[in-house]
């Protein structure tokens, strides 16, 4: 998809700065979620403030890595002109070999289909689990319209966009014994 491309020499499409503020943003809020934790002076059960910062280090460091995971794929599959990937590596402190396993092909399809007229909103948000479909409709432009349009189509299952993926690759029968089970699993 990336020869399909036609992006500008030397400029960063608005939906990739936006995305990597929006992650940005989020890593940022969790961490200080995380530091705005009160904890107690004297010994005691502390249970609550344990799983709250695990938490909130977990949110961060998910949503830290998405961001890199989203810039390292732009700039190593899209960006024109390409970035030496010996200097992109070293700004993370690992090889060129440990450069690219900082996102996969998953990522690559996800940025792909950012820049692209006809966006897939459902792989931008398996690539980037810490991102919600209101970011994405937040984001405005042709992903946000596709987003809106999967809100808006009633396909669109808050339990999460893995098992909507594989729903979406059944047959109607395979959905429809789904649902009888998920219905018979209610009543009980």
């Amino acid at each position: 998809m990336e020869e399909e491309l036609d992006l500008p020499w030397g400029t960063v499409p608005p939906v990739i700065v936006e995305l990597a503020r929006v992650l940005a943003k989020r890593a940022s809020e969790n961490a200080r979620r995380a530091e705005r934790i009160k904890w107690p002076d004297k010994p005691g059960d502390v249970q609550e403030e344990l799983r709250l910062a695990i938490g909130a280090a977990h949110k961060t460091t998910r949503a830290a890595t998405d961001l890199r995971a989203l810039l390292s794929a732009y700039a190593h599959k899209f960006h024109n002109p390409r970035p030496v990937i010996s200097d992109l590596a070293r700004a993370q402190d690992t090889s060129s070999q440990g450069f690219i396993r900082r996102y996969s092909e998953g990522t690559v399809d996800a940025v792909a289909s950012l820049l692209s007229p006809k966006p897939d909103v459902e792989t931008v948000l398996l690539a980037f689990p810490s991102v919600s479909i209101l970011d994405l409709v937040d984001l405005g432009g042709t992903v946000g319209a596709s987003a809106q349009a999967l809100l808006d189509s009633g396909r669109y299952d808050a339990k999460g966009i893995r098992s909507r993926k594989l729903r979406a690759s059944d047959t109607d029968e395979d959905n429809a014994a789904r649902r009888v089970r998920a219905s018979r699993a209610d009543e009980l």
